[in-house]
């Protein structure tokens, strides 16, 4: 898989699947083994002993699992769309919703191979794109109308620049003028204290972290965003895996890792 990006999705697969193979999974995406061929296991074998990170990774897909669900319970046909998907099969497991995913040639034609949207328990369609030459709105553009759209953005912007965010939210309003936004935002003071390790080793495959800032939230809020929700991914994760302890000691005393690294709500109306 040639893009860098596209190769983290990798890893944050693997965490699922490694996950799924717990006695208390916090996803439990059963789905994800699918994937783990002979690149996914070499990508793996980088990142085992970040177990900490790994357990969040589950927990923040769980986040918006459970975010999105309670939409869908309101709404069932209601349009999610995932961009940068990667190895996301929430339209194989969520109940309820129109799923579009989004992503990069190479991706889309092997999740076509080993998991056919035709198995999926949802309507779904997959939609390729080189987002290093091809345009996102021309992309999305046959998609454009007015109903309320559910837009899941999860482990890609803090590869992004500012500018390529704020193009990509100029393209959501455009297409989606009513929306909601599921992302992760990380401070940077969190990534500097807490995921200089791990961060080390994304960058080792040319996949850094762009334009962090202590304040990630400011971008969607400058763009017309509203916060509707926020969610500790360090905290939850904790939760979801029972260990009361840690998670209080997180939730009293480390508001640096409660508050540094979480899962967003964003609506535009």
């Amino acid at each position: 898989m040639a893009n860098a990006i596209s190769k983290t999705a990798y890893y944050t697969l693997a965490c699922r699947a490694e996950d799924a193979r717990q006695p208390r999974p916090l996803c439990g995406d059963t789905f994800a083994s699918r994937f783990m061929d002979d690149e996914a296991r070499q990508v793996w074998a980088r990142f085992q002993s970040f177990l900490e990170a790994n357990a969040s990774n589950a927990g923040r897909h769980q986040i918006i699992d459970a975010l999105v669900q309670e939409e869908l319970n309101r709404t069932p046909d209601a349009r999610v769309v995932v961009l940068g998907a990667g190895f996301d099969t929430r339209a194989y497991r969520l109940r309820g919703g129109r799923w579009l995913e989004v992503d990069e040639p190479a991706i889309i034609t092997l999740k076509d191979a080993k998991l056919p949207v035709t198995e999926a328990k949802n309507p779904l369609e997959r939609l390729s794109i080189d987002f290093a030459a091809e345009s996102l709105a021309h992309k999305l553009a046959p998609y454009q109308d007015s109903r309320r759209t559910h837009v899941i953005i999860e482990g890609v912007l803090m590869y992004l620049s500012n500018a390529q965010r704020r193009d990509m939210l100029a393209v959501l309003a455009q297409v989606f003028p009513h929306h909601a936004v599921y992302c992760d935002l990380m401070r940077a003071t969190f990534q500097r204290e807490y995921g200089r390790d791990l961060h080390a080793v994304l960058a080792s495959m040319g996949a850094s972290f762009q334009d962090m800032t202590d304040t990630p939230e400011a971008t969607l809020l400058e763009a017309g965003y509203t916060a509707a929700s926020s969610t500790s991914v360090p905290l939850r994760s904790l939760e979801l895996a029972g260990k009361r302890g840690p998670a209080f000691v997180v939730r009293r005393f480390m508001p640096k890792v409660r508050d540094g690294y979480r899962i967003w709500k964003f609506e535009r109306t």
